[in-house]
């Protein structure tokens, strides 16, 4: 599932949350060959989660993962982004997630499916969930299959969902 390299990967928060209860936040970075980068408003939302914050911020100091700025010069970017969240009612980074990689043909990663799917397939952008980074991660031989169990227990008991306890019950495309 090697991903386009002219392509970024904007991640949400929920896959930071999964990779921090999984205690894999520092090999997020490695799993695709693609830049990752969190908008501003999603940093934000992580403020009021001040374990997470401290693991985004050292991510970003160690140029892991790299912060921007939600793109307020771009007229067509804030139009969407307030159709997401006014008319669609998703949350302010789920929402500029959603709103960035419509325009600018980026990969997004989440896990909330539920929210996210059809407006993704609808608009042809381009989706990683966190299983889809586990499963690149167990390709890669970045995790083994009992490190990928242990994350995905640690998650779940984090109270996070995940579509399955095991990685070997979860087919990997």
């Amino acid at each position: 599932m090697t991903k386009n390299k002219l392509k970024d990967i904007l991640i949400d928060a929920d896959v930071v949350s999964h990779f921090i209860s999984g205690g894999q936040i520092l090999i997020l970075n490695k799993i695709f060959p693609n830049k990752i980068y969190i908008l501003d408003k999603v940093y934000n939302e992580l403020e009021r989660f001040r374990s997470r914050k401290i693991e985004v911020d050292n991510l970003i100091n160690f140029g892991l993962i790299t912060k921007i700025p939600f793109p307020t010069h771009r007229p067509e970017i804030i139009k969407e982004y307030f159709y997401i969240k006014n008319k669609m009612f998703k949350g302010d980074g789920e929402s500029a997630c959603l709103a960035y990689v419509r325009f600018t043909n980026n990969i997004i990663g989440s896990s909330n499916l539920r929210d996210i799917k059809e407006y993704c397939h609808r608009h042809s952008i381009e989706l990683l969930t966190t299983m889809d980074f586990l499963c690149e991660a167990l390709r890669e031989n970045i995790l083994s299959v009992e490190q990928c169990n242990e994350f995905i227990t640690r998650v779940l008991r984090a109270g996070s969902k995940l579509p399955v306890t095991k990685i070997t019950d979860y087919k990997c495309e």
